[in-house]
């Protein structure tokens, strides 16, 4: 380009005017010259059309037809498939990774802290999981998973109505009967009471969260699978306990009471604790797991066949009851019965003995005798506290002075070259009996306070649940410290008196008078201990307070929940839970006529009758000082 330039500038092109250009034009071309056209400089594009790089999409650069383009491709793919399938399987591994490292990382695991702090979970420095946490879950959440178990026990094994339940329910979606089923499944006895039991034992401690970790992982498996399905499962207690109306004809307000409940409980699991429990897994995992992911699956263990959608219509419930011939149910109540007879954890006689005394009088009963005021009407029958506080009085009324009476001619006696005034040392113990009462008086109060907040919870929906929620455990940690007031009251009443039992066993030298007939004056003439030996006397009122002990300290009486579940009821007292009093005054007359024959405990309204009862208990363990060993005397067994 320099050179035409130059060539330009000699000829002087410039100062030519148009026809002097045409001429000299002529003569350069009729002397041989040709046309030079002048090139634009290249464009950047096209110098990048240039570069060499672009050899690599020769495959293109022949322009044939789509089809012929799309068979270059294919068998371009198509001849290296093992590359392929690594390079897939190399990208899988980085994507995991990536995955791995991005829910492991620091911001994500400052997420996870954050969140279970906020949630009262857990502290932020520690995976520890709170007391208030563990409480609320011990009191709420097991009694919304037994309300879950109770409601799909009355709709799936009623013998009588449940194949038709489950046929009506079938026409609609057979969905419905497996979602009842793994609700009803959701509650684990022993599991639970792994969970609880921490908490129970130190209310006031974290509970370490592998401690927990595997019953909490199983629980939040059976919720998690359940999650997507809260609406169908609210549908499927819905339109049961409809069923269940038509075919036992009922009042519909019964179902609409038992309806609102379940659908109460299941919001409580699934809005109150699901989230909560989700918080413990990934402060368990220390990783931020999405929720809805293949990742947490794989973490719980879960299988397609877990999920729901299996069963066909009129199957039998998967792993729940099936339905049953009169065969088969003869054959499983054998079978029941024969691993009771094995399982039973044999009663010491002392004890047996103990708790017949106890079953002398029924919950009513025990309401006219000690509560002649009505003042306890508010409190349920199921109350493990109230119950005590009878069984209690109970002792203090009938049996009790032996520890106090004069008429007992008890003598000191030495241990190790110590003087021991056994009489005083059981004034001392009975003394004690003042904080069981004042302790009640707290737990009485708090009940009060109770039941006016749900009369009037406020306008704030959130306070008012705080509110409820503090109550409640007030009145859990107050029911514990009556119960323990007592059992710790009997055990060292207990042990006093097994000091004498021993005594009269062995050398005779503390009770002077043990063969002496015990008459009491006329203002105590009624007890029942009345007109019978001295070391009968002893020996019932250390039966009672066996089986008092024993009941607050493993029976039906422990426990963290406040009230005796359905079941306990029905074995303690022959009664269900939601059993109405049978009388809310002193004065009913139909305790007294109430018939005592074919009952599974002793009526002791009529005190004949009663007197008559513990005459043959006294015939039966008349020799019982001197036939038993001191192993046997000994506090043994479970008899819950």
């Amino acid at each position: 380009m320099g050179d035409f330039d130059n060539t330009k500038r000699a000829i002087g092109v410039g100062k030519l005017d148009d026809s002097q250009r045409k001429d000299m034009f002529n003569k350069f071309k009729s002397a041989g010259g040709e046309v030079i056209k002048e090139k634009t400089p290249p464009k950047d594009d096209d110098n990048k059309k240039t570069r060499p790089e672009p050899k690599l999409r020769q495959s293109t650069v022949s322009r044939g037809n789509e089809d012929s383009r799309q068979g270059n491709r294919g068998g371009g793919s198509g001849g290296s498939p093992s590359k392929q399938d690594s390079a897939n399987t190399k990208s899988q591994l980085d994507s995991k990774a990536q995955f791995e490292k991005e829910i492991s990382s620091f911001s994500a695991r400052f997420s996870i802290k954050l969140k279970c702090w906020l949630a009262r979970v857990t502290s932020f420095g520690s995976s520890d999981l709170t007391p208030k946490f563990m409480h609320d879950f011990s009191i709420r959440g097991k009694q919304a998973l037994i309300e879950l178990q109770y409601s799909g026990n009355e709709l799936l094994a009623n013998q009588q109505y449940s194949p038709q339940l489950s046929k009506a329910l079938d026409r609609i979606n057979p969905l419905l009967i497996e979602l009842l089923a793994m609700g009803q499944k959701l509650y684990n006895g022993p599991e639970l009471t792994d969970i609880t039991e921490p908490i129970m034992t130190a209310p006031e401690s974290p509970v370490a969260i592998e401690r927990v970790r595997n019953q909490i992982y199983s629980l939040f498996k059976r919720m998690y699978i359940l999650y997507p399905y809260q609406e169908t499962l609210k549908k499927s207690f819905s339109q049961a306990y409809d069923e269940l109306q038509k075919l036992e004809g009922k009042p519909a307000l019964i179902y609409a009471n038992k309806k609102r409940k379940v659908l109460q409980e299941i919001d409580t699991l699934f809005d109150g604790f699901f989230d909560r429990l989700y918080l413990v897994v990934l402060r368990a995992e220390n990783k931020n797991i999405p929720l809805i992911s293949r990742y947490m699956e794989n973490l719980l263990g879960i299988t397609p066949e877990d999920k729901p959608g299996q069963r066909k219509s009129g199957e039998n419930v998967p792993g729940g009851k099936q339905v049953e011939t009169k065969e088969d149910k003869e054959a499983e109540n054998a079978k029941k019965e024969e691993d009771k007879k094995e399982e039973e954890v044999p009663l010491s006689k002392e004890e047996a003995y103990g708790l017949r005394l106890m079953q002398m009088y029924s919950i009513p009963k025990l309401r006219k005798k000690f509560d002649p005021k009505n003042e306890y009407a508010n409190i349920p029958d199921a109350d493990k506290a109230l119950l005590a506080l009878f069984y209690f009085y109970e002792f203090d009324d009938e049996y009790s002075f032996v520890m106090t009476t004069k008429k007992i001619d008890i003598k000191p006696g030495s241990i190790n070259g110590v003087k021991v005034d056994y009489r005083q040392k059981m004034l001392d113990i009975y003394e004690s009996t003042r904080t069981i009462i004042d302790q009640f008086r707290i737990y009485h109060d708090i009940l009060r306070e109770l039941e006016k907040h749900k009369a009037n919870p406020g306008a704030n929906y959130i306070e008012a649940s705080k509110k409820l929620t503090g109550i409640e455990q007030k009145r859990t940690g107050q029911s514990r410290t009556v119960r323990m007031a007592i059992k710790d009251f009997s055990l060292k009443s207990r042990d006093s008196l097994l000091t004498l039992i021993k005594d009269m066993k062995g050398k005779k030298e503390i009770v002077a008078n043990m063969n002496d007939i015990l008459t009491l004056d006329s203002m105590e003439s009624r007890k029942r201990l009345n007109k019978k030996p001295v070391k009968q006397c002893i020996m019932e009122a250390y039966c009672y307070l066996l089986a008092l002990h024993d009941r607050i300290d493993t029976g039906d009486l422990f426990g963290g929940l406040v009230e005796l579940t359905p079941e306990q009821m029905k074995s303690s007292f022959g009664v269900e839970s939601e059993t109405a009093k049978e009388t809310n005054s002193p004065d009913a007359s139909e305790l007294e006529n109430e018939s005592e024959s074919g009952n599974a405990e002793v009526q002791g309204a009529d005190r004949d009758t009663a007197d008559t009862e513990t005459t043959d208990l006294e015939e039966t363990n008349e020799d019982s000082i001197d036939d038993l060993s001191d192993d046997d005397i000994l506090p043994k067994g479970n008899p819950f």
